[in-house]
């Protein structure tokens, strides 16, 4: 896996990635690709997923042909582009097939987390009111009841409800599956095709647009002989990405609904001789610091990509030790461009990478200048790809991304001489002290090398007085222990500035709050700190 290249022009002072090119015109729609690559391949089990949960395997003749039959009912209900399909579901066998009838039938589907609340749950499809939501039985309350307003038909995928109908009644002969063409793009390759959450780290989620055009690239290496696991599902980028790794590259896919261990994974790993597994900062936190995890269970591991957050360098090293000739990589995106990074290999691994092919970025001060090498300030980036912003949401939309098409990141970085992207913290978690800014990051970064602690979130503390006083929220390595007034101490040794001193102190918890694929939630995890703090006091 090669580093991306990327340029500097001195002049605009713009970095950017080699020229975007695609094998397919961005016109064509992503299901028709899907439904000719799984026609041109139909019998080899390889070219598939598998389920690990009742361990059935399916071809993409057979996967096809259901999704065929999923999208001939869509058809025959009149479902257009202009419609939404919503998707809440964990990873199950028809999760694939699913995703694939809706964009052969051009209906963007809506997919959402199980773990959103009810109220969410019912923010999220308010916004877009689909006229058919797939479940799984186990939610069939909570979605009827988020979706009473408008009333739309539900069919269960697992765990089937009496007086519900089933995706099953949908797989049955039609006769004319032989015949069968997907639907052209109405809208040419601006058209949307999914719609996913926003991460909700920052407010409530907001419907994320993703157009055909932006999901088309060459950028994508795999192979049949490849096998993939991630605990992502459709309703995060990340699982949409592997979706596509399967269904287009025909890389086998690995899926389960049980929670993520270190345990299960080194068996999945083990069991499944797995090639590329696509994790979270806080799931390969965990596995480093798992004695299940060794050299010759995770033999066949050929990448690792840690993707939704900041990793330390203790943890990053742990893992190269652990998976020996494998390649670590990591990229930087959003839900709604995309991913805009990569980076590949055990140097500058501190770094997100550089732009991949099309894109451009800018680093940019509070004034709007644009600013150099070395020089902290918001990230902008330019993708050259059309979006279609928030769906219904136009004020949302136009402060994320301004009138020249340049996403207004709320993130802050800095590019070194090389080209190389750094995260410093997002911008609207910058905290202050006596008119002194810090990055919660940064203390993060010196707790993390503790080898007592597993992971650790550091939170700012409003006092009238003084601004942020920084607090850590540290979850220890089991059967290890290290006392507050310790880590207190430790920041304040390699730490000195008074901003950054952890004046709230320290909180310990069994587990940081994360949303559904692991990413810390900074604001869950500042009132969980006050409630700790609370109680102790």
């Amino acid at each position: 896996m090669a580093v991306q290249s990327a340029t500097y022009n001195e002049k605009d002072r713009i970095w950017s990635g080699a020229e975007r090119t695609s094998t397919y015109s961005p016109d064509t729609s992503v299901g028709k690709i899907i439904f000719n690559t799984m026609r041109t391949w139909p019998k080899n089990v390889f070219r598939s997923f598998i389920n690990d949960i009742d361990g059935s395997e399916v071809t993409f003749e057979q996967a096809l042909t259901w999704a065929i039959r999923i999208a001939q009912f869509f058809k025959k209900r009149e479902l257009g582009h202009k419609d939404v399909i919503g998707i809440a579901m964990q990873n199950s066998t028809y999760a694939m097939p699913l995703g694939v009838a809706c964009l052969l039938n051009g209906t963007p589907f809506h997919s959402i987390s199980t773990l959103l609340d009810e109220a969410t749950t019912a923010h999220v499809f308010s916004i877009t009111k689909p006229k058919l939501i797939f479940c799984d039985g186990i939610d069939i309350k909570k979605i009827q009841a988020a979706t009473i307003g408008w009333s739309p038909d539900i069919f269960t995928l697992t765990d089937h409800v009496e007086g519900t109908p089933s995706i099953e009644t949908l797989l049955e002969p039609t006769g004319t599956e032989r015949m069968y063409q997907p639907q052209p793009l109405k809208e040419g390759s601006a058209q949307t095709v999914a719609i996913l959450c926003s991460s909700g780290t920052t407010g409530l989620p907001k419907a994320v647009c993703i157009s055909n055009g932006s999901l088309i690239n060459d950028t994508m290496v795999g192979s049949n002989e490849m096998v993939i696991f991630t605990p992502s599902c459709l309703d995060w980028l990340t699982g949409l990405v592997t979706f596509f790794f399967n269904t287009i590259l025909g890389v086998t896919r690995i899926v389960t609904n049980k929670p993520f261990t270190p345990e299960y994974f080194v068996q999945i790993v083990k069991k499944y001789n797995i090639h590329v597994a696509v994790l979270p900062p806080r799931y390969l936190n965990a596995l480093t610091s798992s004695p299940d995890a060794t050299p010759e269970a995770l033999a066949s591991i050929m990448n690792i990509h840690y993707t939704g957050g900041w990793v330390s360098m203790v943890t990053l090293k742990k893992a190269q030790e652990l998976c020996k000739g494998a390649v670590l990589s990591c990229g930087y995106g959003m839900t709604e461009m995309g991913i805009v990074t990569s980076n590949a290999g055990i140097h500058n691994l501190s770094s997100v990478g550089r732009p991949v092919p099309g894109v451009r970025m800018r680093i940019v001060d509070e004034d709007g200048k644009n600013l150099t090498y070395n020089e902290v300030g918001e990230l902008y980036v330019h993708t050259n790809l059309h979006w279609n912003g928030y769906y219904g949401n136009p004020e949302e939309t136009h402060k994320l991304q301004d009138s020249e098409g340049w996403y207004h990141t709320g993130d802050l970085g800095y590019f070194d001489e090389h080209n190389f992207l750094y995260i410093v913290d997002r911008k609207k978690e910058m905290l202050r002290y006596e008119y002194l800014s810090y990055w919660p990051t940064e203390i993060e970064s010196v707790i993390a090398k503790l080898p007592q602690v597993q992971d650790v979130c550091v939170v700012g503390i409003y006092d009238e007085r003084v601004g942020d006083e920084a607090g850590a929220l540290v979850v220890r390595v089991p059967g290890t222990e290290i006392s507050a007034q310790e880590i207190v101490d430790h920041v304040a040794k390699h730490l000195p500035a008074k901003e950054k001193q952890l004046y709230s102190g320290v909180q310990f918890t069994d587990k940081l709050p994360s949303n559904a694929n692991g990413k810390t939630l900074r604001k869950a995890s500042r009132d969980l700190f006050l409630a700790k703090k609370g109680a102790n006091n």
